[in-house]
Order: C-alpha cells, then sequence, then structure tokens
C-alpha cells in the first residue's frame, strides 16, 4: 500500500510525501505487534492462565479469620458483617462471607445474617440456632437496644417448653416484622421452621433495661409474676441456665447494681438470682421460697 510512494517530487511535495511515508512507516509497526501478538498468545496464555489461578486468593486470610470465629460459636451463634469490621474493610469482609456462603462453608438463613448449623451426636440432625442469636445478632448490626416479651425471655432462658409463635421486640426502631426460617437447608427437615420477630417501637417506661445484660431474667420473671410457685421455680432455673454462660458475671453485676429499680414484688427474686450467681458465693444455694416445694425448672410450662 505504502510502496507505490516511489518518488519525491518537486520541493514543494517532499514535506507531505515524506510525512506520509513516515505514517505508513509506523502503521506497518502496529500490524506486525499485533500479528506477532496474536501468533504467541496460543502459546503463552494456557501459561498465564494457569499461573493467575494459582494465586493466592487476596481475601483468604479475612475468610479463615471469620470462618474461625464462626466456627468456634457454631451452632449457636448468628453474625452479620458489623461482627467482622475488626478483620477487614466492610468490603472486604462482604465478600469474604459471599464466598464462604457460596462454598457451604457457612449459611445465610436471612438476608445479612449468617450462621453455621452443627450436627447432633445423638439424633444425627443439624442443630441450628435459637431464636434469641438472631434477636441479638439483628440488635447489634443495627445498633438498638432490645426489651424481648416474657415468654421469649423465659423460652430463651430454658424455663418454659412453650415457644412463641410470634415474639414481640420491644427497641428504639421503626416497627416491622422480620420472618426467618431456622431450618433453611436442612435435608431431613419435614417442614419449614420460622422465627417470626415483631419489631415495635419501645416506651421511655419499659426503656431502662432494654439492651442490658439482665434483661431477659426480668422478663421472664415479670412472665411469671401471677403464679408464685412458678416464679420460685424460675429463680433456681434461671441460676442454673445462667451459671455456665461465659457472660454470668456480666448479668450478675447488672442485677447487682441496678436492683433498686424493679418493682418491690420482683425485688426477692432478683435478689435470690444475684446472690446464687455471684463469684463469691458457689454453693447454689435455693430460694428460700423454694424449700420444701420441690420446683424447678423443668416444671415451668
Amino acid at each position: 500500500m505504502c510502496s507505490g510512494v516511489s518518488k519525491i517530487g518537486r520541493a514543494s511535495g517532499e514535506i507531505t510525501i515524506v510525512a506520509h511515508a513516515e505514517k505508513c512507516s509506523l502503521t506497518n509497526f502496529y500490524v506486525k505487534f499485533l500479528v506477532s501478538l496474536l501468533l504467541t498468545n496460543f502459546c503463552i496464555y494456557s501459561p498465564v492462565r494457569k499461573v493467575i489461578e494459582q494465586m493466592p486468593d487476596p481475601t483468604s486470610d479475612t475468610q479463615d479469620r471469620i470462618l474461625d470465629r464462626i466456627a468456634r460459636a457454631a451452632p449457636s451463634g448468628v453474625w452479620s458483617r458489623a461482627d467482622f469490621l475488626d478483620i477487614a474493610t466492610p468490603n472486604a469482609v462482604e465478600k469474604a462471607l459471599q464466598r464462604l456462603s457460596n462454598r457451604g462453608e457457612i449459611r445465610r438463613p436471612y438476608r445479612g445474617l449468617y450462621d453455621k448449623p452443627g450436627t447432633s451426636t445423638l439424633t444425627g440432625k443439624l442443630v441450628f440456632p435459637p431464636r434469641s442469636s438472631f434477636i441479638d445478632a439483628i440488635a447489634r448490626r443495627d445498633k438498638l437496644r432490645v426489651l424481648v416479651d416474657g415468654m421469649t425471655a423465659a423460652n430463651d432462658l430454658g424455663l418454659t417448653t412453650a415457644v412463641p409463635a410470634r415474639s414481640t421486640i420491644y427497641a428504639d426502631t421503626y416497627p416491622r416484622t422480620i420472618e426467618i426460617e431456622a431450618n433453611a437447608g436442612d435435608p431431613q427437615a419435614s417442614r419449614p421452621v420460622f422465627y417470626t420477630l415483631d419489631f415495635k417501637r419501645i416506651s421511655a417506661k419499659t426503656a431502662f433495661w432494654a439492651g442490658r445484660p439482665a434483661m431477659r431474667v426480668i422478663q421472664a420473671l415479670a412472665w411469671f409474676r401471677d403464679d408464685p410457685s412458678a416464679l420460685d421455680a424460675a429463680v433456681n432455673g434461671t441460676a442454673r441456665f445462667l451459671a455456665e454462660r461465659p457472660n454470668r458475671d456480666e448479668i450478675e453485676r447488672d442485677l447487682r447494681e441496678n436492683i433498686n429499680t424493679v418493682p418491690a414484688w420482683m425485688y426477692p427474686y432478683v435478689d435470690a438470682i444475684s446472690r446464687r450467681l455471684s463469684p463469691n458465693d458457689d454453693t447454689a444455694r435455693e430460694h428460700p421460697g423454694s424449700r420444701g416445694k420441690g420446683h424447678n425448672a423443668a416444671g415451668i410450662h
């Protein structure tokens, strides 16, 4: 194409013809470069791809640390992105959680919530987190101070076998209902099990115990108020349930320091639980009102 430029005419046309020749030379260079690249592409593409595939995942360390934290709390723990921001940036945490979920190493039962179900050594069935773990995870994620209803609190503490069809959670948030399929992903499940959480605005009158460590203790005692014998059993059951919990001391301190805020009828029961949980009192004393009555937490329905 450019070979046709073979003569240089008059001096006035030299500049144009030379410039045209240089342009053609540059074009030929790029053509040769592209042809060379196409010819060598078949030779280098496969090795380069293998090298790229073998490169370490930049989020692998983040994934390992997140998975370790989730596994240590399994199967009762429920987590959100907010629980791992001490490990990496929000974007890196989000990607790591997504990849772990896609690989099946963790579960995503609800938008933005993750867990890792375990397997029962007795039945061989999957074990999923309790309702309370989902409530607490949402509270941490949304930075809410929550107060659960009495039946939910009693069930969370193992004081009753009654399972609420819906749980009411009072919080400083807008009213909404969240429905979580607790046993999602269980191939042996005969039917889905849903946790229905109704969030309602909390009033200033009941806001004191919202978000506090001993919140469930106070709410459960209020639920048993009309049955003194059940209250005696609730004291013993609550103390036994919390005795092995990692936040036992935190709950005991909360009860002891704020006992003057509870109603007069509740005072002796809160005092009894506080004393039973006190690190200075490991004798597991029975509540005075329960002696000789033979009540225990298993007898509460």
